[in-house]
């Protein structure tokens, strides 16, 4: 069952936002990228939730938050006035916080993963750091281009127990649909 969050940017930026400020407003946007990715994964297997509400996928330097790297690899793309783009610059290889920001969207759950991530990845480069997303066993190498990474296949990976991976599943479909609800509902 392929399930899908809807991305809601302001969530995302968020996130992103709260890792560049426990990096004094900067990070190279490869890092904050994988940062963002793990901090999925993670929130996925313990609280069977997603932090970004990003789709994912493999791609040559590892897996990816894909709408959290469309708006850094393209942020002409998307209105001036988002979230993103009033909140975060790329310039060349880094990506800066704009403004401050205060919370709304992150659960304490979510910054506390958000802080633990960037903990223990504080003193890894984004290099190394790509590397070591090509050890994640839901990653597969797509040569020149990318391949889709589910849900499933996160929990699969992150998660031993046949019953917590079901679990997990479940949880995941009703919030994702509970999103999605909530999201039709606010378009009227």
């Amino acid at each position: 069952m392929l399930v899908r969050y809807i991305f809601n940017e302001g969530k995302a930026t968020e996130a992103a936002a709260f890792l560049l400020s426990l990096n004094n407003g900067s990070l190279p946007y490869m890092k904050l990228i994988k940062l963002l990715y793990i901090a999925d994964r993670i929130s996925l297997s313990e609280y069977h939730s997603s932090i970004t509400t990003s789709s994912y996928y493999s791609m040559k330097f590892g897996p990816v938050t894909s709408e959290i790297f469309d708006r850094i690899k393209h942020p002409e793309d998307y209105q001036v006035d988002g979230a993103w783009n009033s909140t975060i610059e790329k310039k060349i290889y880094d990506v800066f916080l704009k403004k401050d920001f205060i919370p709304y969207y992150l659960s304490k759950n979510e910054r506390n993963i958000l802080s633990r991530v960037d903990e223990e990845y504080k003193n890894v480069d984004q290099f190394d750091l790509s590397e070591f997303s090509h050890t994640f066993p839901e990653w597969r190498d797509p040569g020149d281009s990318s391949i889709p990474i589910s849900i499933e296949d996160i929990l699969q990976a992150t998660i031993a127990d046949r019953e917590e991976q079901k679990e997990a599943m479940d949880d995941i479909v009703l919030s994702a649909y509970l999103q999605n609800m909530n999201y039709k509902n606010s378009q009227r």
